[in-house]
């Protein structure tokens, strides 16, 4: 079992505390041994011992809310699923993955995909057949009957799993799905509460599963020891969402404060998704997003109005709910599909909203760890924890920003495993 240490770092471990200057970590396997001042440390006598300098050391960043099978190439998704073969899109993902880890996401949770693609990447960079980050995975999302899941065409009914959802009415149909994806290896179960601005049937104001509904799938997904996330714009189905046990709700723009109160008493953390949203107004996007039904001038112009005044909600939504203290975790919706491709752009919205660069951090890595149910083994750097590990120039508790320049990433470390290193020309080893 290999063993290093990385010690005189400036130490932000995740947690939410200030940074320590001279500090270290020991890594033994996969798994951190040890965490501390780099002088007390238990060094192992044949551990490779990296000097870092003095910069960062933090956790891996998590993105708790993407979809692997989103890509450039296309942004209308019923175009997507109707033109683009499942094992095509399988390929478009696993670049979509390498693109992820390239950006100093160790992990992700991707929340919902076609078919069991997301499983396959899942499996994929854990076999080392790939380069991803590590992924929580669900299956195709489960909405209503002209919900966002539902890819019925207006000539006919027609369900499959090469869409990216699947159509489901009263408990029982959730019950019958859930357990399907559990037998299909699912690690969690994606529901949407609510539709999605600019859908043209249900927007984001309009709530879809039921109460009944969304507890049905938190009890059968927990009798295989596996947990819901969520889907919700809307007030009503957002609260329904945090009352019926599910673990995090993402979007949630139109989150009223009774909502963000909810969700606080029961731990569900919040996973807004701003950068996506202000990509969304644009009128090239909406044009594209949209060709599929080829919609009116008027109809585009609804479009970006109703992606806009989700935007400016989200905007509010963000800023209360760090106000009223509601667990709130960083999710971009897919940010390897728009410019500039980073999470750290999502991030950076949160900063223009005045929350300190350090919260964001923490949103990060622990909160997002929690979102995706794996708070126990990733997003903070303590024994026993998960080697998920950057070293970085300049100090991003300061400047978020500092995370955008790929280059200022000069070491990471994925389950103890070095995939990145540019430190090896300037390297002291003792």
């Amino acid at each position: 079992m290999s063993e290093f240490v990385l010690i005189n770092g400036r130490l932000i471990d995740g947690t939410g505390k200030e940074p320590l200057d001279g500090c270290g970590i020991v890594v033994k396997g996969a798994s951190i041994s040890a965490v501390g001042p780099s002088q007390s440390l238990p060094v192992p006598a044949d551990a490779q011992v990296i000097d870092v300098g003095g910069r960062i050391i933090m956790p891996g960043l998590i993105d708790a809310h993407t979809h692997l099978t989103y890509h450039v190439n296309e942004y209308g998704l019923m175009l997507q699923a109707m033109n683009e073969s499942l094992e095509m899109n399988a390929l478009k993902a696993a670049e979509s993955a390498r693109v992820i880890l390239d950006t100093g996401c160790t992990a992700i949770g991707d929340g919902a995909s076609r078919g069991k693609v997301g499983m396959a990447i899942r499996d994929g960079v854990k076999q080392g057949l790939i380069p991803g980050p590590k992924v929580v995975a669900a299956g195709q999302i489960i909405s209503g009957s002209a919900g966002i899941g539902d890819h019925t065409a207006e000539w006919g009914y027609f369900d499959n799993d090469v869409f990216l959802g699947t159509a489901v009415n009263g408990p029982q149909e959730v019950r019958t799905v859930v357990r399907k994806q559990i037998r299909q290896g699912v690690d969690y179960v994606k529901v949407a509460a609510s539709g999605v601005p600019g859908n043209r049937i249900m927007d984001g104001r309009t709530q879809d599963l039921s109460y009944e509904e969304l507890v049905t799938a938190v009890q059968e997904a927990a009798k295989f020891g596996k947990r819901v996330h969520a889907h919700a714009h809307d007030p009503a189905g957002i609260k329904d969402v945090a009352r019926s046990g599910i673990m995090s709700l993402h979007s949630g723009e139109f989150v009223d404060e009774e909502g963000l109160n909810v969700m606080k008493e029961m731990d569900c953390v919040f996973v807004p998704t701003i950068a996506w949203l202000h990509f969304r107004i644009k009128e090239e996007y909406a044009r594209e997003f949209t060709r599929a039904y080829k919609p009116t001038d008027d109809q585009v112009a609804w479009f970006i109005e109703d992606c806009r005044q989700a935007y400016e909600s989200c905007r509010e939504a963000i800023v209360k709910a760090y106000q009223i203290g509601t667990p709130t975790a960083i999710g971009s919706d897919g940010a390897h599909v728009f410019p500039p491709f980073d999470v750290v752009y999502e991030m950076e919205y949160f900063q223009e909203l005045s929350v300190p660069p350090l919260q964001i951090i923490t949103a990060a890595t622990k909160m997002a760890a929690q979102a995706i149910g794996r708070q126990d083994v990733w997003g903070t750097l303590e024994p026993g924890k998960a080697a998920d590990i950057l070293v970085v120039t300049g100090d991003p508790s300061e400047n978020i920003s500092v995370l955008r320049d790929k280059s200022n990433i000069v070491m990471m470390l994925q389950d103890g495993r070095v995939v990145k290193d540019v430190m090896s020309k300037e390297r002291i080893v003792l």
